[in-house]
């Protein structure tokens, strides 16, 4: 199993200002206060926690067990006890530790007892895949959330930028082709219905964007969106992004995915607990062994069985699941994998088509710029109008920025093959 070096974003308790904003910097910020980070950040710690109790041969746990106050018909009876059980080793799901009792009427310590105790039937196997199962998806979840609070706020930036751009050059076309309509002759009913329905259509196209903008998310913090802040994330997310292959074996890549192996694990886990499916009939007695240090002879072993005859089918349903848990795995792992396969080769496809739309939107460019170049030479001498010369200059600039729009596009595929392919943040493939 290839491991996962997980590489934490680190949090800087600044307070950042306008002037000093910086894209990563307002991410982290962000991010630590996304309550779904927070979630899977501990969502991993207990993972982690449950594998660590699992695996590690010395797990200390320390437990306390106070006085038990009881009230029967006899009047109330009260134990004066305080018992401390210290757990220091898990050998093969056998948990041996110390037991020590306190007196607390005399403030006395009983006998100091080594204690071991386990299940006599114990689902060791079942167990370690459930607990790498959970490992491997805590890890999955935690990536994942990164990646998309990435894309939400990178695109959040774009938006913001690309809309603001745009309500700027068709409030300066609406303003000259208000010029022009009011120019027309009321005579020339086809001229003046021509500058009228250019006029509408670039009226419509700003309401749009003024609409668009409006519906973008505030920064952390309220910080302020900007053209350096713009910038900015833009040097961040093409340094990110630059070295993303797009020719790749999707399948191999899929299936090294950490939520591709939670369910490998997941599966694995049903089918050992297959193997015993008949543990919910039968008694699962649990053994304790008690040797005290200062009396060794006066050791003892019990046996407690714990078994429900008469429990509603219960043990039957429970059985049942065991059995159908295996086809419910196999199936959830082979319909994970075949739509992840599909999704990742449909964000590789689009890369290709976005490239070639990004040839089209540089040809546009260089329709707009030869056009306007042709008219402003001809009013230089005189032969255009300044309102053609300007719609020329803003017509160019627009297609400018649409070129810029097909790149912002190209930039956020590739932020969604990253998380697809199940890259960490800022580190290599797994």
């Amino acid at each position: 199993m290839k491991k996962y070096f997980l590489m934490p974003i680190i949090i800087f308790p600044v307070v950042i200002f306008a002037s000093n904003t910086n894209f990563l910097s307002i991410y982290n910020m962000g991010l630590n206060e996304n309550p779904s980070y927070q979630s899977a950040t501990l969502q991993l710690i207990q993972a982690q926690n449950n594998l660590d109790a699992i695996n590690s041969f010395f797990y200390p746990t320390l437990s306390l067990t106070t006085s038990s106050f009881t009230l029967n018909a006899s009047g109330v009876s009260v134990t004066s006890q305080l018992s401390f059980t210290l757990g220091l080793l898990n050998l093969y799901s056998t948990q041996i530790g110390f037991s020590l009792p306190l007196n607390l009427n005399s403030l006395s310590f009983g006998n100091l007892y080594i204690s071991a105790s386990r299940n006599l039937i114990v689902e060791d196997k079942a167990n370690l895949m459930q607990a790498k199962s959970s490992y491997s998806g805590a890890l999955w979840n935690l990536e994942n959330t990164k990646w998309s609070y990435l894309n939400t706020i990178v695109q959040n930036i774009f938006n913001w930028y690309f809309y603001q751009k745009m309500i700027d050059l068709y409030s300066q076309e609406i303003q000259i082709l208000e010029g022009v309509y009011k120019s027309v002759s009321p005579l020339n009913l086809s001229q003046q219905n021509s500058a009228y329905q250019q006029l509408l259509s670039a009226m419509s196209s700003l309401q749009t964007y003024k609409n668009s903008l409006i519906s973008i998310q505030p920064l952390p913090n309220f910080t302020p969106y900007s053209t350096e802040l713009y910038k900015d994330t833009i040097s961040f997310v093409s340094s990110l992004t630059s070295n993303l292959s797009t020719n790749v074996d999707v399948n191999e890549i899929v299936s090294q995915r950490q939520d591709i192996q939670s369910l490998e694990y997941q599966y694995m886990a049903y089918k050992y607990q297959a193997d015993l499916w008949y543990l919910p009939f039968i008694p699962n007695p649990s053994i304790t062994f008690l040797l005290p240090v200062n009396n060794p002879s006066k050791w003892s072993l019990s046996l407690n069985l714990n078994f429900s005859i008469l429990n509603g089918g219960s043990n039957i349903l429970q059985s049942r699941q065991r059995l159908t848990n295996v086809t419910i795995g196999r199936e959830n792992l082979q319909n994970a994998t075949t739509t992840d396969i599909s999704s990742l080769k449909g964000l590789l496809l689009n890369q290709k088509t976005l490239q070639i739309n990004l040839l089209a939107a540089q040809n546009n460019v260089q329709t707009a710029l030869q056009n306007f170049q042709t008219i402003k030479a001809l009013y230089e001498k005189g032969l255009e109008s300044f309102d053609n010369y300007m719609l020329a200059n803003i017509n160019y600039q627009i297609s400018l920025l649409n070129q810029e729009r097909v790149q912002q596009q190209i930039l956020l595929n590739k932020i969604q093959i990253m998380q697809m392919e199940g890259m960490p943040f800022g580190g290599e493939i797994i």
